[in-house]
């Protein structure tokens, strides 16, 4: 029995069943309606048999009800609202899950057979085992998975991508190529699916080009027949791609549903994160999803100088030739919107395994002593040694098992929320009170929540906006939706004109024009809370509720800041950031110094908890609390919180007492950590503007 435990076969089961599990764990985290699109898509599934208007115009909304967009994954509502019919969020949840590991499942199963058919024996009948090649670069891409673990259409993408993939190149290589047509059907649901179908395209496309370059490249001299024979080459992939698009072209928009990847962009006025470069983003908060990307990005890179250094031969590189089309698109999409970097890190995790396959042939044409070592780690039957790479592989797994569980509950930087299933704990509260309480619109809601508005209030109201950029004007956006929540005439205006009656509206939202309403609005005796939770807060306009229902709704500053107390304790931390951050905005940072100080007393080092003091402090103003504000912000450079915005804010305090060197210093330091920082590179402007106007003190430090 002992001897079967430290098998090498039980231990590769294990292994595999603990990158599974890794899997389960990062997409086990509850669903957060309030800032999702699966509101909007479960309303999709429910309705567009019944108002088929919701696939052409923007139907759930009263500001822009006739804009004309495209939905391009009406049928994902479909099936997710099926299965909500049947097993609820939790059933969602499990959905979720099981369509992530029938991708990751399918990739690593793709990696290892890229292996075993480029270096097949190589060592006379004994084949490469790609297993522990695959599986440890199987870690980093899981985490970084975790960048997208919503409930979204996006992730059969994921599966369908490395389906094609992975049936392509089977048919190729078994040269049964009749099965390709059952391509077809799956095309025609994919387009109604998601918009990543053109991938899916783009599969197919490469292998034809593959195909009609490889034949070009040979050394036919008659230019006429190498073109023929590049033709008889490709035209079965040519055919195939073809049918695709042709395929491609049912769904309810037809032509313009067919070319809707290529334009979605150019009506898109609401600028969204994940739609940024990483390059971008890194400089703005912290995730080490980013990193990951850079190490994975590096990874691949590497593997193909190693794929094409010892040997590059023209057939090497022909029978590649698709795969470094594919590299060059998943880079690119990874790169320029980080959004992507999942998908990335799926698709390297089968090119790096196929690029690092021929290095071990190498190995045996060089040194015969290398090869002897080879084959102790990767050729059967393993020698005890390979169990213990496999144990020692365990340890990685269970390691990251343990840093995931506290990343969840310390710093979030890979785990956004707490673990569990379904909907997170209250989400739908607001939604009860809201009915509960006979509350109607017009409803000025914003951005983030807009997709659980229609999944609350559907037959009831429409909304002012939901995350669905495309299909609101972009003048919409720009001239309206921003300017009213930044500046306070601009509200009183649309105010006027809409006759808002109720704010609906996420206080997670994080947009700086999403910060400045709310600090106003809840300061604005026209306007007074009726209700709050972790998520979301309502306010009631009092000049279109019945003065008993104002008295009645109406919640006090105190029922405030002792509701606020009650929901931190014992919270999450991402939770009780949330709150003290309401507690800021409501005008009570004695409120958020104290839920800070909680963060703090359970993780002293915790840095996102001293750069909040540090602000905090800062927005003070006096001399003792400026150099509060310096204590904090220093230790929070000190625990390796090296943001641009740091540097920035370090700058402002040091400037405000006076120290004039040391704030240029700081400005500075933001600088070199972001060399376009514009509020680093404007402060640093003013100060060469009062030093050569001699009004800047040349003997401060």
């Amino acid at each position: 029995m002992l001897n079967f435990l430290r098998s090498p076969r039980f231990l590769k089961i294990l292994v595999f069943l603990g990158l599974l599990g890794l899997v389960v764990l990062i997409f086990s985290q509850p669903i957060d309606l309030t800032t999702s699109d699966l509101g909007r898509h479960l309303v999709n599934g429910r309705v567009v048999w019944s108002n088929p208007d919701i696939l052409f115009h923007n139907a759930y909304s009263y500001t822009e009800p006739d804009f004309r967009f495209i939905n391009h994954h009406w049928l994902y509502g479909v099936i997710v609202y099926s299965i909500y019919r049947l097993a609820g969020f939790v059933g969602l949840s499990l959905f979720n899950i099981l369509i992530i590991l029938a991708a990751f499942s399918l990739a690593f199963y793709s990696a290892r057979q890229k292996i075993s058919l480029y270096a097949l024996d190589i060592f006379g009948r004994a084949k490469v085992d790609g297993f522990f090649l695959t599986s440890l670069v199987s870690l980093p891409v899981i985490l970084l998975l975790s960048e997208r673990v919503e409930v979204r259409p996006e992730i059969i993408s994921y599966l369908l991508i490395i389906f094609v993939y992975a049936f392509l190149d089977s048919a190729e290589e078994t040269k049964k190529y009749r099965r390709l047509w059952f391509l077809l059907p799956l095309f025609v649901l994919w387009a109604n699916i998601h918009i990543y179908f053109f991938i899916g395209l783009a599969l197919v496309g490469f292998k034809a080009t593959a195909a009609f370059i490889g034949a070009l490249m040979e050394k036919e001299k008659n230019s006429l027949r190498r073109l023929l024979s590049a033709w008889r080459t490709s035209r079965l992939w040519l055919t195939l791609f073809s049918a695709s698009v042709l395929a491609c072209l049912i769904n309810p928009n037809t032509w313009r549903g067919l070319i809707y990847p290529f334009n979605i962009f150019q009506n898109y006025g609401y600028e969204i994160a994940e739609n940024k470069s990483v390059f971008f983003l890194d400089h703005l908060t912290v995730d080490h999803n980013f990193f990951i990307f850079k190490l994975v990005g590096a990874l691949l890179l590497i593997s193909w100088v190693l794929y094409f250094s010892k040997r590059s031969s023209r057939a090497r590189f022909q029978d590649r030739l698709a795969d470094i089309f594919l590299s060059l698109l998943v880079s690119g999409l990874a790169i320029f919107s980080s959004r992507n970097i999942s998908l990335f890190g799926l698709i390297s995790l089968i090119l790096i395994s196929a690029n690092m396959a021929p290095v071990l042939i190498n190995i045996k044409d060089k040194d015969a002593a290398r090869l002897s070592l080879w084959r102790r780690f990767f050729v059967s039957p393993f020698p005890l040694i390979h169990s213990y790479v496999l144990i020692f592989l365990l340890i990685l797994i269970a390691s990251s098992f343990w840093y995931l569980r506290a990343d969840a509950r310390r710093d979030n930087h890979l785990i956004r929320n707490s673990f569990g299933l379904g909907l997170r704990a209250g989400n739908e509260a607001s939604a009860a009170f809201f009915k509960e309480k006979n509350l109607s619109g017009p409803i000025f809601n914003n951005y983030d929540i807009g997709s659980a508005l229609i999944f609350w209030r559907y037959s009831q109201e429409k909304v002012f906006v939901d995350n669905r950029p495309e299909a609101y004007s972009d003048d919409f956006f720009n001239s309206v939706y921003k300017p009213m929540q930044s500046e306070a005439a601009k509200w009183e205006e649309y105010s006027q004109i809409y006759d808002f009656k109720t704010v609906y509206f996420a206080h997670t939202d994080g947009t700086p024009w999403a910060q400045q309403f709310l600090a106003r609005i809840l300061q604005d005796g026209k306007w007074r809370l009726a209700y709050f939770d972790a998520y979301a807060v309502i306010l009631i306009n009092t000049d279109k509720y019945s003065p008993e229902e104002v008295k009645a709704l109406s919640l006090e500053k105190w029922a405030l800041k002792s509701g606020l107390r009650e929901l931190a304790a014992g919270a999450s931390t991402a939770t009780q950031f949330r709150l003290a951050n309401l507690a800021r905005l409501a005008g009570m940072p004695e409120l958020a110094e104290e839920i800070y100080r909680e963060i703090l007393l359970v993780f002293p080092d915790q840095a996102r908890t001293l750069s909040e003091l540090a602000s905090l402090y800062a927005g003070y103003g006096d001399s003792v609390n400026l150099r509060q504000s310096l204590y904090y912000y220093q230790r929070a450079l000190s625990v390796g919180s090296r943001l641009p915005g740091i540097y920035n804010e370090l700058g402002l305090v040091y400037w405000r007492l006076g120290e004039y060197k040391k704030a240029e210093s700081a400005w500075r330091s933001a600088l070199q950590r972001e060399r376009k920082n514009i509020h680093a590179l404007y402060y640093l402007n003013q100060v060469e503007v009062l030093r050569r106007e001699g009004e800047l003190p040349s003997n401060q430090e």
